[in-house]
């Protein structure tokens, strides 16, 4: 499943707040995130999540969870969906925008190729 962890704690609900819709074109891949939730407690957010190749479409939520002093960005478990480039780009985007709102955060692992993510290993 593809992640990243972060390391440390934010106030999800200022993420969401902050977030507005982003769009990326790369290597024939379109990945779009659209929506932002939160939950009752703010400590789970689902970011609404599209991906598109060659007129193939992928519809799926981008799970954040904070859990004491660590972040984890992740498929939503229950989202059946292909673990694409797409798909493992929206991740990436998802832990970069936590990153750019809040730089205390540290990243601390993923299974992600690093290309996808760039900018976040810098935060050790």
């Amino acid at each position: 499943m593809p992640h990243v962890i972060l390391r440390g704690t934010v106030k999800l609900q200022e993420a969401c707040e902050r977030f507005s819709p982003a769009v990326v074109s790369n290597a024939g891949w379109i990945t779009k995130i659209t929506d932002c939730f939160l939950n009752s407690r703010e400590t789970c957010m689902l970011f609404e999540s599209t991906v598109v190749c060659k007129g193939v479409t992928h519809n799926f939520y981008v799970r954040v969870d904070q859990k004491q002093d660590q972040i984890t960005v992740r498929i939503e478990p229950r989202t059946n969906v292909e673990k694409n480039d797409g798909v493992k780009r929206a991740v990436a985007m998802a832990a970069q925008f936590l990153a750019s709102l809040f730089p205390q955060l540290a990243f601390e692992k993923s299974n992600l190729p690093p290309e996808m993510l760039a900018g976040l290993e810098e935060k050790q």
